[in-house]
C-alpha cells in the first residue's frame, strides 16, 4: 500500500505536430551549423591564397626593381670607366667609385638569383631548403652576426612550418667535437630549436657570442618540418668558409 501510494501516474498530451516542428528545429540547426562551417574553412582558403598572391607580387615587384638597378649601376660602371676626362687627382677616387659599384651590383645580382630561384624553381630544386648561414665579424672578435636563410621552393603559396635546430660544434680546451646549441650562445634565442613558418622564405638573424676557450668549426643546421608533406633537412656549414660541408 505504501509502494502505490509513493508512485504517480503522469498522463502526457501526444501531439504529433509539436514533435514534428522540434525535428524540424533540431535538423535546421544542424544544417546551419554545417553551412557556417563549410563557408568559414572555405573563406580561410580565400583568404590563405589572396595573402599569397600579394606577397608573391611584392617579391615580383623586387625583382623587377633589382634589375632596373642592376642595369642602371652597369651604365655608370661603364661611363666612368669610358671617362677620359680624369686627371691624377680624381683617379683614386674614380677607381674607389668603380670598386664599390662592382660591389654593390654582385651583391644585387646575387639577391636577384635569390628571388629569382625562389619564385620561378626548377623541378630538382623544389621543397625546403637551408639556403645559406652567413657569419660576419663584429668589433668583439668573440661576438659574431649572423643569418640563417630558409626557403620552400614549391608550385603552390602553402605555408610550411616546423622548427630549426642551429648548433656550433669545434673544439673547448683539449675536449674536440663539442656541440653548443644556439640558444646557449646567442642571447636572441631562447628555446633549444627556432620556429619557422613562411610561404617563400624566413630569414632568422642576431649575433653569436662564444665563450673564451670555445673554438667554432663549423654550424650545423637541422630543419623538420611537419604536416603531411613533413621533411628533415640536415647541412653543416664550415665556420671560416660558410660553405656548406
Amino acid at each position: 500500500m505504501n509502494k502505490g501510494q509513493g508512485e504517480r501516474l503522469q498522463i502526457v498530451t501526444y501531439n504529433p505536430m509539436r514533435r514534428f516542428i522540434n525535428r524540424i528545429i533540431v535538423l535546421g540547426l544542424i544544417l546551419a551549423l554545417t553551412a557556417s562551417g563549410y563557408f568559414y574553412g572555405q573563406w580561410t582558403v580565400w583568404h590563405e591564397c589572396g595573402s599569397a598572391v600579394v606577397e608573391r607580387d611584392d617579391l615580383r615587384e623586387k625583382t623587377k626593381q633589382q634589375e632596373k638597378e642592376l642595369v642602371d649601376l652597369r651604365r655608370r660602371v661603364l661611363v666612368t670607366e669610358s671617362s677620359n676626362a680624369i686627371d691624377k687627382q680624381t683617379h683614386q677616387e674614380v677607381h674607389q667609385t668603380i670598386l664599390d659599384l662592382n660591389a654593390h651590383i654582385g651583391k644585387l645580382e646575387n639577391e636577384l638569383h635569390f628571388y629569382q630561384r625562389v619564385m620561378a624553381p626548377e623541378k630538382a630544386d623544389q621543397g625546403l631548403r637551408i639556403d645559406r648561414f652567413d657569419i660576419k665579424p663584429t668589433d668583439n672578435p668573440k661576438v659574431f652576426d649572423y643569418q640563417l636563410v630558409i626557403t620552400q621552393v614549391t608550385d603552390n603559396n602553402s605555408f610550411v612550418e616546423g622548427r630549426a635546430l642551429v648548433s656550433l660544434v669545434g673544439a673547448r680546451g683539449q675536449t674536440l667535437n663539442v656541440t653548443l646549441p644556439l640558444k646557449d650562445v646567442s642571447p636572441e634565442v631562447d628555446e633549444l630549436s627556432i620556429r619557422f613558418r613562411f610561404r617563400f622564405f624566413q630569414n632568422v638573424a642576431g649575433q653569436i657570442h662564444l665563450p673564451e676557450d670555445f673554438v667554432p668549426e663549423r654550424v650545423q643546421v637541422i630543419l623538420q618540418s611537419i604536416g603531411s608533406k613533413a621533411m628533415r633537412i640536415e647541412t653543416e656549414f664550415g665556420w671560416t668558409s660558410q660553405e656548406a660541408i
